[in-house]
């Protein structure tokens, strides 16, 4: 069977054989009413067959991933990966100095990658040649809309033909259109591919379309394509990914698998409704897992990088979208997405960006570059993260959360308005609250749960966070309640006058950690249990309500967990609170058996 545009027609299902099935380029769809199901083992590769002749391998297409039967080859790079838990896998502050580039004859075609000075994402560039002192010529750094410069150690680069010195690495030479490797013992007589394809499908302008149990694989990455920024968040985005879904209604993805993919594995694009990704598996991801992005034509008054501002006199005061041109009443259920930002640092397991009403429900999202779960604006809200397991996430950026948010929306902030108004003008680019509830987080190089900037509007009810607790910096309207906070405490960073937060019933490891805060916190802070193992019963906390000026119900007790070593906190005896669900993450079976579990901390 080929696969073609033509066998994708309307009112029709297709079953795809089992098989490998390559595609150099995508398949556009435009249908309604269809149903493409595999059958057996189906898998699409974004890659061409190539055929070598002793001296490399001619390609149809410039090669960004090189395979040979199973075993995939890395690019030729310095340094060499050499430790999984350092950024990039291994990093040198010399990769591009002279003594380096000097024994380059030519690095044109190769590329640098760096993470963000303030380790807020990342950066590449394209090296197009070298001048006549030995310094780079390089082209790009649009991958990050905080545009700060290059950290000064976290650097790599690669596709440099010179550092190919190791079986399994391979370069491509974009003179000759050939890709050179050398070859692992036992791979001279097999098939090879080069992957030359970032995306396999687009459904554009789609209805009623579903793919079931398929597997997407092998894709080129988009690291030189990821230009737009986002708003004012610190992100870029390119707009494309494995499965592009573009102006759609009542789309699904069932039971597939997306992995080693070069770039997003699912984006969802514009005037999107009823997009549902569900029981489907994510592993090595260059970049996000699955992207939910709206158009900055739907937002009023929009800026596009964090340090511009506009006056109150001059922004559109009309409540809610500009028009429908933004995702809306989306699904993702049941997932495991784990190793994603492979390549591209400014990435994330589900980013939500111009979006309204976006469900991310008992998924497992883990081992990521940065946040787990990503939500880049307060445009248009609505969503609810609720029954997720997240962990191991920000490992290679910064200040950061397991989930993590900024609200740099209209309000945010305005020449002319003062603080003591802003509340006023918080939620205008907001449909709904935000809700986080009954989830489980461990981050351990940030925070569990991370409102920043502005973050408006958010209800965080019933989560157990393992390790970095929960910050709310400056925004309004924020109710965190009846929440556990292992080891760590709630963090309020720079709230605005007459915030409107509420902070109550939340058992917490440690005194408010503060940060410029006003002289009233918010509209209410009481009722929260400090954790004291050596607490003969419970008795009103002096640390809370010195802090707080509030408190008045708080107490300081040692909390009785019913077994903490096998991570079922919930509580003994303890009149009032009332213990949330214990299950979290993906429920579906076969992809619960192979879900990893977060490390339970030690409590006292």
């Amino acid at each position: 069977m080929t696969l073609t545009r033509d066998i994708f027609s309307d009112n029709s299902t297709v079953y795809i054989p089992e098989g490998i099935y390559y595609l150099e380029d995508p398949i556009v769809i435009r249908a309604r009413n269809l149903r493409i199901i595999g059958e057996g083992k189906v898998v699409i590769r974004g890659c061409a067959v190539v055929r070598g002749d002793g001296n490399g391998y001619d390609v149809p297409k410039p090669a960004d991933g090189f395979y040979i039967g199973d075993h995939k080859y890395k690019m030729a790079r310095y340094p060499k990966e050499t430790d999984e838990n350092a950024p990039f896998g291994g990093y040198a502050s010399d990769c591009i100095g002279f003594e380096k580039t000097k024994g380059w004859k030519d690095p044109r075609g190769g590329y640098l990658h760096a993470m963000h000075k303030h380790l807020w994402g990342g950066f590449s560039y394209r090296i197009e040649g070298k001048n006549e002192d030995g310094s780079l010529i390089l082209s790009g750094g649009w991958q990050n809309n905080r545009q700060m410069g290059m950290h000064d150690e976290y650097r790599y680069v690669e596709n440099i033909r010179e550092e190919m010195t190791e079986p399994g690495e391979w370069y491509y030479d974009e003179n000759e259109k050939r890709v050179h490797a050398i070859l692992l013992d036992g791979d001279s007589d097999k098939p090879a591919e080069s992957a030359v394809n970032s995306c396999l499908f687009i459904l554009d302008c789609c209805e009623n379309v579903s793919f079931e149990n398929i597997i997407f694989e092998r894709t080129s990455r988009t690291f030189m394509e990821t230009k737009e920024p986002l708003l004012r968040s610190d992100w870029t985005i390119y707009r494309g990914g494995a499965l592009t879904v573009r102006d759609s209604k009542n789309c699904s993805v069932d039971r597939c698998v997306f992995r080693d993919i070069g770039s997003n594995a699912v984006f969802v694009d514009g005037n999107c409704s009823d997009i549902s990704v569900k029981r489907s598996h994510f592993r090595d991801i260059g970049a996000s897992g699955i992207c939910f992005v709206g158009k900055p034509d739907s937002v009023r008054s929009p800026l596009f990088e964090y340090g511009e501002t506009q006056s109150f006199s001059d922004i559109d005061l009309t409540a809610g979208p500009r028009s429908d041109d933004y995702p809306k009443n989306c699904l993702v259920e049941d997932c495991l997405i784990e190793h994603v930002g492979i390549t591209e640092k400014q990435a994330t397991g589900v980013e939500i960006s111009m979006s309204y009403g976006i469900t991310v429900k008992n998924s497992t999202i883990c081992h990521t570059s940065r946040a787990g779960i990503n939500i880049s604006e307060g445009t248009f809200g609505g969503h609810r993260i609720e029954g997720c397991d997240v962990f191991d996430t920000v490992r290679e950026t910064g200040d950061h959360g397991s989930i993590n948010s900024w609200g740099r929306d209209r309000y945010w902030p305005l020449d002319g308005l003062d603080d003591k108004d802003a509340g006023r003008y918080a939620r205008l680019d907001m449909l709904a609250p935000n809700e986080i509830i009954n989830n489980r987080f461990r981050c351990d190089h940030g925070w569990d749960i991370d409102l920043d900037d502005g973050s408006s509007w958010y209800v965080i009810e019933n989560n157990l966070c393992l390790s970095g607790g929960i910050k709310l910096r400056e925004g309004f309207f924020r109710t965190v309640r009846h929440n556990i906070c292992l080891n760590n405490t709630l963090h309020f960073h720079a709230w605005y006058p007459d915030s409107c937060d509420i902070a109550e019933d939340n058992i917490i490891f440690g005194p408010y950690s503060t940060y410029c805060m006003p002289e009233r916190w918010g509209k209410k802070i009481d009722g929260n249990i400090l954790y004291n193992p050596v607490s003969a019963g419970a008795c009103h906390s002096r640390r809370l309500s010195d802090l707080s000026g509030q408190d008045e119900r708080s107490v300081e007790m040692k909390t009785e967990f019913t077994s903490p070593a096998a991570g079922d906190f919930s509580v003994k005896s303890l009149p009032g609170f009332e213990n949330f669900p214990k299950e979290f993450g993906v429920r579906y079976a076969p992809l619960r058996e192979i879900a990893p579990t977060p490390e339970i901390p030690h409590v006292d």
